[in-house]
């Protein structure tokens, strides 16, 4: 829709990162020993789709750190909480001063790889969701 409601929040900081580590009980902790993070932010009224716009900006943010040879991965912050009474969302803009206006959608852990995984086998790919032309026709490469 051309609204750009996405903004982001760069971090260095060691300490911020290993804060942000602790957003939510599972699934932040590697960010802690991360080079970088980025938070993904939107504004909802700036656009009806600003889930997707920020989904679509974090994964462009996943492409340039593999083009520059960097690993990332996404930490799911939306709908997740922080503890019973305080979002991941909630806790991340309190740390980092984002104004009531955005909502956190993500954040982006980059670095160097602690390991090179390797791709999945193409044996175990599900081809089965894959159709050509209408629901329900496999497609056959």
């Amino acid at each position: 829709m051309g609204n750009t409601p996405w903004e982001f929040v760069i971090v260095t900081d060691p300490d911020v990162l290993e804060k942000l580590s602790k957003a939510k009980p599972h699934g932040a902790t590697f960010l802690k020993k991360a080079a970088l993070g980025i938070i993904v932010c939107a504004d909802p009224k700036k656009s009806s789709v600003w889930i997707e716009d920020a989904s679509i900006a974090a994964i462009y943010i996943h492409l340039a750190a593999e083009s520059l040879g960097l690993g990332s991965c996404w930490i799911q912050i939306r709908d997740r909480m922080h503890t019973e009474e305080i979002s991941a969302g909630a806790y991340i803009s309190k740390l980092l001063d984002i104004p009531g206006n955005l909502q956190v959608e993500a954040m982006v852990a980059i670095g160097h790889p602690a390991e090179k995984i390797a791709p999945h086998p193409a044996e175990t790919l599900q081809y089965q969701k894959v159709f050509f032309g209408a629901y329900g026709r496999p497609y056959r490469g």
